[in-house]
């Protein structure tokens, strides 16, 4: 039996209004190389102004490393936000790996999203936030999902507790100042 190559465009998580398409290798691959028309090829939708900053900086070395030693991991990772009336990127949402396997945070999966500014307060991120949620949840390893949130960020608290998450009051050891939000299989309501 040949092993198939994985498809980027295998697992598109539509929602009502929105496309959540994956981001494959070759995409992050020109992001980072300061290609965004090819980029835009890859992926076949306008970039706008997405991504951009520290989200490249940040998140697209570790989604280039990780895609280079297995393509499957692209569930797990990066997606863009595609407005499917209008065919526009309107930001991004990701998982940030697979499942923990091991110690006290076995079975967490961490979210994380956000919008461009045209973009916001008009139900989208709690849309995706919903989808990848339930997609997360759709791994039998995945026990809760969580998020790392300011707590002056009230939009995306407002995300989160449209997922049924709800603050722990554990301080982020990553994050300075924010705090974790959770959900757990058991409470998520698709």
């Amino acid at each position: 039996m040949t092993e198939r190559a994985f498809d980027p465009a295998s697992e598109v998580l539509r929602t009502e209004r929105l496309d959540l398409l994956l981001l494959p290798l070759e995409f992050c691959e020109a992001i980072l190389a300061g290609e965004r028309e090819r980029a835009s090829a890859v992926l076949g939708y306008p970039l706008g102004e997405w991504p951009f900053g520290d989200e490249i900086r940040l998140s697209f070395p570790g989604y280039v490393e990780r895609l280079r030693v297995d393509p499957l991991v692209a569930v797990w990772q990066g997606r863009a936000v595609v407005v499917r009336e209008t065919g526009e990127i309107a930001g991004g949402i990701n998982l940030k790996g697979r499942p923990a396997r091991v110690g006290p945070l076995k079975g967490r999966v961490e979210i994380g999203y956000g919008l461009e500014p045209p973009w916001r307060h008009r139900g989208y991120a709690r849309e995706a936030a919903r989808a990848l949620v339930a997609r997360a949840f759709l791994d039998p390893d995945t026990r809760e999902v969580t998020a790392v949130i300011d707590p002056s960020n009230a939009a995306s608290i407002a995300v989160a507790e449209s997922v049924g998450m709800h603050g722990t009051g554990e301080l982020s050891s990553r994050h300075t100042g924010s705090y974790v939000w959770v959900v757990t299989r058991e409470r998520f309501k698709t």
